[in-house]
């Protein structure tokens, strides 16, 4: 079985109300082969948010390693594509 590619969300009260609230229902955007191959979960906040000068803004959620701020639905669905397409390349 191929390892899942892991978009871990962040749910602190900053990311939930700058947009991250959104990602609740990533899974109904991806079709069925992302689906198939991504593991979506909350995570408890990390302080990105209290680092902005280096992480960005909120919402954050990472893809596998990625890092991705001011996350809305397109960047993360683009991200969780090219993990699951060309992951297994680096």
């Amino acid at each position: 079985m191929t390892e899942k590619t892991e978009v871990s969300i962040c749910f602190g009260t900053l990311c939930f109300i700058m947009g991250g609230s959104a990602f609740e229902l990533l899974s109904e955007h991806l079709d069925e082969e992302l689906r198939e191959k991504t593991l979506i979960r909350g995570m408890n906040c990390p302080g990105y948010c209290n680092q902005t000068s280096e992480y960005g803004k909120p919402p954050f959620v990472k893809v596998n390693n990625t890092l991705i701020s001011e996350a809305n639905l397109q960047k993360v669905i683009t991200a969780v594509k090219k993990e699951v397409l060309h992951g297994a390349d680096k």
